[in-house]
């Protein structure tokens, strides 16, 4: 007697790729336009750091609404054809989207971890820092929870609330935050994406960001500083000219400005290609090269209790900042 028939291909490839996205997350597709900086209310006096970053605005909306149509497998698929120096926006986008959906289905983080587990493996950092994004979105009670984040990079999902804080409300709510009070403890951690969305809301300019961090209280500063050296390094934007003023602007904050040039490294490594930019940013504002600071979020990470508690991710920048005033 015939055994039953095998699935015919097209259904064994859709088992592999996960369930497809429900139809009404269509609606929640973001427009090109919204990473056009004048839509943003961004400066544009700029041209060549403004062409950029708003490149890297359209593959996170081209990561963000691939996933929120693609089953979770068939992301790798769309987003292939993009540049590898795109790819980690495109999958910072495309971890808010399964994180969005996740949420708001409450599905307890399946999208999230199919993501990591498959495609977005190489960028695990992005994907935590886009999960963080749909916080902002969604901010139900334990969502962060409840994407089954891992415990210590779960922290950056606050650097990608921080981030969104910053992109979305533009210079009024970066002024409006920095007059509030002290940051709840894992503020901290929403305070350097919030420094790492500077470089978008400034345009890359030194001088405008060196001005907007001091307006906030200094226990702030190291933060935000930190997020800013992560968002020179991996997205680039600055000439060497204004790389140099970056390092001398952030003064007594400068390890940490070095410390999240090396976060950037180490995330452009994991990726598997490292931009000409994020070698001559790493090398201008650190003075080591870009494998070398990668290497010291590596060790430090080592040398971490592994809890993943907010302390341990604290601890692993502190370690990083030290690898940094070593290397002077």
């Amino acid at each position: 007697m015939p055994g039953k028939p095998s699935a015919p291909p097209r259904s064994r490839t859709r088992a592999r790729q996960g369930p497809a996205a429900p139809r009404w997350a269509r609606r929640l597709c973001l427009r090109e336009e919204t990473a056009d900086f004048a839509v943003r209310g961004f400066p544009c006096d700029r041209p060549e750091s403004r062409r950029v970053l708003e490149r890297h605005g359209r593959s996170f909306l081209t990561g963000f609404n691939t996933a929120l149509t693609a089953a979770p497998g068939a992301v790798q698929e769309r987003l292939t054809d993009l540049d590898p120096t795109e790819r980690g926006f495109a999958y910072e986008g495309a971890g808010m989207a399964c994180a969005l959906l996740d949420t708001l289905a409450l599905t307890g983080g399946r999208r999230v971890r199919a993501l990591l587990r498959g495609p977005g493996r190489d960028y695990v950092h992005l994907v935590h820092v886009g999960a963080g994004w749909a916080l902002a979105k969604a901010p139900l009670p334990g969502a962060r929870r409840m994407l089954g984040l891992d415990p210590l990079l779960g922290w950056l999902a606050l650097d990608g609330l921080g981030f969104s804080d910053g992109y979305f409300g533009g210079r009024t709510a970066v002024a409006r935050i920095a007059r509030k009070g002290p940051p709840r403890p894992g503020g901290t951690v929403r305070h350097q994406g919030l420094g790492r969305s500077l470089w978008f809301v400034e345009a890359a300019d030194p001088d405008r960001i060196a001005e907007t961090v001091a307006a906030f209280p200094e226990d702030r500063r190291s933060h935000l500083w930190s997020g800013v050296g992560l968002a020179a390094c991996y997205a680039g934007g600055a000439a060497d000219a204004e790389l140099d003023r970056l390092r001398e602007r952030s003064g007594p904050y400068w390890q940490h400005l070095a410390q999240g040039a090396a976060f950037a490294a180490e995330a452009r490594r994991r990726g598997g290609h490292i931009p000409e930019h994020t070698h001559r940013g790493v090398l201008r504002l650190v003075g080591v090269d870009a494998v070398t600071a990668a290497g010291w979020t590596l060790d430090a990470e080592r040398r971490l209790r592994g809890d993943g508690s907010l302390g341990d991710f604290l601890a692993w920048r502190a370690l990083i900042s030290g690898s940094a005033l070593a290397s002077r």
